[in-house]
């Protein structure tokens, strides 16, 4: 008689423990639970395929008997050894790609260091694409004089590998199209061991955790897996011990020193983080003590951080206890669009993304549709809460949001090649120029100029992401632009306007004859507005002071000469709309510490944060999923979060 199939409950093949057996008994995982090796198993070799192609495809430096160009300086972490024969190769190298930023790449890095280089660098477009962050070996950089300046980095040596982690995203923002990253024959990586490994990750991943946390995925699988289906259980244990040499070994640029020893440093991994960190540990306790000797701070960056946070919490602290009724006009009762009366309460909600204290109101107009936040915000109102949102404390974060939705634009950009070829572009609402940036992908002969009241547009400025700046709203500049740009794009920005008809007017007369306006909006019309209430990341509270259907803004753009040539639905940019609704779900539980939540601030709060993204990990990974169809199958009204109009003015 045939034995029962292999992983059936009581059958003489499953040899997982009695009480394993026991405790999944009857339950509809064991099915998937037995897949689950075989998974793993398939999951390492297909990512072990992709990034051994990402190592492969890494440019080997040649050598050089060219003089270092008098313009290259080099960045150099503590203990790294750059030989003059090497500067003189990565200075050549440099020169003949038209680098102004090159990542120069020791051969001998250790195994986890070379496979955490694959994970954050895709070799295929990382010098092309403008928008992903700078990344690297965070060993030694070559870097053009001019953007040293620029960027504002005055020190040449005396790092450790996290400080360039910092320099080598801030570069790349300031050399978006000419930074690359190459092996270089004969540079000696420091000797670093596994505490600081998981610094460079924590800093580099400060924006993704998730990204740090994917490594142990497939550990954590494949003990479950050994238990449940041992024979391929144990076969997802080997691939993941000798991943490294299906990865590094043979014909990569990389020949890492401890590629033989690499399944034990796996296998011991956990214990060799505990011993380096406690001798990091030891090693921090003897500097502090010795600051603290001295006087100073036992670490000055973080003493300085805590500084500004203070600063910020006090100042927060002031404005509300002035009373929050100054940052609040007067309430309307007629619609700012149409003029009618008939109003009715659409939304009521506090600020569900930065949390700051105060409640709003977003009125629907009953005949046009038109939906706006009732009262408005006042100047200083504005300036409140504005704080914060996309600079000071919030800077790195908030850049990188406008990055990935950036990088979702460059089809935006695109979608005005059949009506016009650019020469100028004029995008009003810039704030650092992300969007400018991005599309010089798809026009990189056009000049990009940039309008908006933030301070941040100066920066965008210096990192040449925009050629010219005029500060103010379009209304206030639009004498001195008009005529002068063959597209004016507006993202997000008419929803910021205090009077979105004034813009418009602006638009109409800035442009040309024969020029075409681009803007996308929110589109309140969609069900998730109406389904997920305040947790629709449309709204955007108390940011969004007007939401306009897409037949009110088509009839305003025709009433003003500007006829309508493209109208395209989409899915929101950024998370998507369910992704942000969870997440918002979780802020509104357990509020991560900001200096204007008090009662935010403690270790309490944050392990409540954790245990709330533990609960619906599940559930975003889900909505995640379903977001991703969603932009790319949703183009109907009804469920499309957002809406791009392209309008061209007759002549």
């Amino acid at each position: 008689m045939r034995p029962p199939p292999t992983g059936l409950r009581n059958s003489p093949h499953d040899v997982s423990p009695a009480w394993w057996r026991r405790g999944r008994a009857g339950t509809g995982l064991t099915a998937v639970l037995d897949w689950l090796p075989v998974l793993v198993c398939v999951g390492l070799l297909i990512n072990g395929v992709r990034l051994r192609g990402r190592l492969r495809r890494l440019e080997t430096v040649p050598a050089s008997g060219r003089p270092v160009d008098p313009s290259h300086e080099f960045l150099v972490a503590d203990g790294v050894q750059l030989t003059d024969s090497g500067r003189r190769a990565a200075s050549y190298h440099a020169s003949r790609d038209k680098l102004d930023v090159l990542d120069l790449v020791p051969a001998d890095l250790t195994v986890e260091r070379a496979l955490d280089l694959a994970r954050m660098v895709d070799t295929r477009t990382y010098r092309t694409d403008r928008c992903v962050p700078g990344r690297g070996a965070f060993q030694a950089l070559l870097v053009r004089s001019e953007i040293l300046d620029r960027a504002g980095i005055t020190r040449r040596d005396g790092f450790d590998p996290v400080e360039l982690v910092d320099i080598t995203e801030r570069l790349k923002t300031f050399a978006s199209g000419s930074t690359d990253l190459a092996v270089l024959p004969g540079l000696r990586a420091a000797r670093e061991d596994a505490a600081m490994r998981v610094r460079v990750q924590q800093r580099a991943y400060r924006f993704t955790r998730r990204n740090q946390l994917f490594p142990f995925v497939p550990q954590l699988a494949t003990a479950i897996g050994v238990h449940v289906n041992r024979p391929w259980g144990l076969a997802a244990t080997a691939l993941f011990w000798f991943q490294p040499f299906f990865v590094c070994a043979g014909r990569v640029p990389l020949s890492p020193r401890d590629l033989i020893r690499s399944p034990i440093v796996r296998i011991l991994s956990g214990l060799l983080f505990v011993i380096d960190s406690v001798r990091a540990g030891r090693a921090q306790a003897a500097r502090a003590a010795e600051a603290k000797a001295a006087g100073l701070p036992a670490d000055p960056v973080k003493h300085a951080a805590k500084q500004r946070t203070a600063a910020s919490r006090a100042s927060y602290g002031r404005d509300v206890r002035a009373g929050l009724a100054r940052f609040l006009r007067r309430a309307r009762a007629d619609c700012p669009w149409c003029g009618s009366v008939e109003l009715a309460t659409r939304l009521d909600s506090p600020d569900m993304f930065l949390r700051k204290p105060g409640r709003f109101r977003l009125d629907g107009c009953r005949r046009c549709g038109h939906v706006f936040l009732n009262p408005g915000l006042s100047p200083a109102g504005r300036e409140f809460y504005d704080r914060d949102r996309y600079d000071g404390l919030r800077t790195g974060i908030a850049e990188q949001a406008l990055a990935v939705i950036a990088r979702d634009r460059r089809g935006q950009a695109a979608a005005v090649r059949p009506f016009t070829v650019p020469r100028t572009w004029l995008d009003v609402g810039s704030r650092y120029g992300h969007f400018p940036n991005a599309a010089r992908e798809v026009w990189p002969a056009t000049v990009f100029d940039g309008v908006d009241t933030f301070a941040g547009l100066d920066e965008g400025l210096r990192r040449g992401w925009l050629d010219h700046a005029h500060h103010g709203r379009l209304p206030d500049v639009v004498e001195a632009v008009a005529g002068r740009y063959d597209v004016i794009s507006m993202f997000g920005y008419l929803e910021r306007a205090d009077d979105p008809s004034a813009e418009l007017d602006a638009v109409a007369k800035a442009l040309p004859p024969g020029g075409h306006m681009l803007c996308e909006l929110a589109n309140p019309e969609c069900h998730q507005a109406r389904w997920l209430g305040r947790f629709w990341a449309g709204w955007a509270v108390p940011e969004r002071a007007h939401l306009i259907p897409v037949d009110n803004l088509l009839a305003a753009l025709e009433d003003r000469g500007l006829r309508p040539v493209l109208v395209r639905f989409a899915a929101s940019r950024g998370l998507g709309d369910l992704s942000a609704a969870l997440l918002l779900v979780v802020a509104a539980i357990a509020p991560r510490p900001m200096p204007w939540l008090r009662q935010a601030a403690g270790p309490a709060h944050l392990v409540a944060w954790g245990a709330m993204m533990a609960v619906v990990s599940p559930l975003l990974i889900t909505a995640r999923l379903l977001d991703r169809l969603a932009r790319r199958y949703v183009h109907g009204a009804g469920f499309a979060g957002t809406y791009l109009v392209i309008a061209r003015k007759e002549v």
